[in-house]
């Protein structure tokens, strides 16, 4: 009876965790890693946010190496930047990058240095700003970063002062929205962030655990998710994007070792199930990208390694 009694227990434990029994039953493989645990060129420690661009190459924040990494389709090094200090691209713990696909430009937030800096495509230092504090253009742990094409806007989730700012590209401060809370239009660790094709701006409120939709200007159009293990729930979302040029969001939830594909409205779409073993449940964890054929990559911090996930059922 005891026994019984444990395994009730487990299993209603995991069903909250990851819904019902059946996703396991299309619980998805990860189709290859790419990079090692290392300091060495292609090797990572403690990779974090994770882009991939229109040609299929991969840039990733390798954290613990203080450096921004390039791979090729295949998983080949391309190009590597960055030490750990303070000085013109240098990092300290660096977390998020985004890309400017039409201008080649690489945006990383230098999130122990409280900036962005902002790089050409092959890892020469154009420009930075930002430092620590509440004021205009200040961060408080910038994490999350991403970038209108056709505006040229930057956004920025500066965590520690929950909010989210707007520059120019060249960092010139142009507004921000958000404070402590839960309500519409408000943040409790709000950690990555995804600009759809249209200019919206999509927002992981970490802490909330739900998703927060906004225009350009930081207008709140509507917001879903809570805590849970149904779909559309989520328990520690700490990777956030949206497909190009579906406009499709992808969350992955690190509590739930699950990422949830909606559409734009924040409609439930598909779920995929993940291995054990991937996650990083802080608000610094693991990030996701999505390329334009649905193919997710997955930074795995604890394997020290990028995962491709496939999104077919097996």
């Amino acid at each position: 009876m005891a026994k019984i009694i444990v395994m009730t227990a487990v299993i209603t434990g995991l069903m909250f965790l990851f819904g019902s029994f059946s996703p396991f039953v299309n619980a998805q493989v990860v189709l290859k890693a790419i990079g090692s645990h290392g300091s060495g060129p292609g090797q990572l420690n403690d990779p974090r946010g994770v882009y991939v661009d229109n040609k299929g190459k991969l840039y990733v924040v390798d954290s613990g190496n203080n450096r921004i990494q390039v791979f090729d389709p295949n998983g080949k090094l391309i190009k590597t930047w960055g030490s750990f200090g303070t000085a013109n691209g240098q990092f300290n713990h660096p977390l998020g990058l985004t890309l400017d696909y039409n201008l080649g430009y690489v945006y990383v937030t230098d999130t122990g240095n409280d900036r962005v800096e902002k790089f050409a495509s092959n890892g020469t230092f154009i420009t930075s700003w930002g430092s620590s504090g509440r004021g205009d253009g200040q961060f408080n742990t910038p994490i999350g970063i991403d970038e209108d094409e056709s505006k040229q806007n930057v956004y920025v989730a500066d965590i520690g002062n929950n909010r989210i700012e707007r520059f120019a590209s060249n960092g010139l401060f142009v507004s921000a929205w958000g404070s402590y809370g839960s309500g519409d239009g408000q943040f409790y660790n709000p950690g990555r962030i995804a600009v759809d094709p249209s200019g919206n701006v999509f927002v992981g409120d970490f802490g909330n655990n739900r998703v927060e939709k906004f225009d350009a200007n930081g207008n709140f159009i509507m917001a879903w998710g809570s805590f849970g293990g149904g779909d559309g729930q989520f328990y520690n979302p700490t990777g956030l994007a949206v497909q190009f040029p579906q406009g499709n969001v992808y969350v992955y939830g690190a509590g739930n070792h699950r990422i949830q594909e909606f559409s734009n409205d924040g409609k439930f779409i598909n779920k995929w199930i993940l291995p054990l073993g991937i996650s990083a449940p802080s608000v610094r964890g693991n990030d996701i990208a999505v390329d334009s054929a649905g193919n997710i990559f997955l930074t795995n911090a604890n394997s020290s390694n990028i995962n491709e996930i496939s999104t077919a059922p097996k």
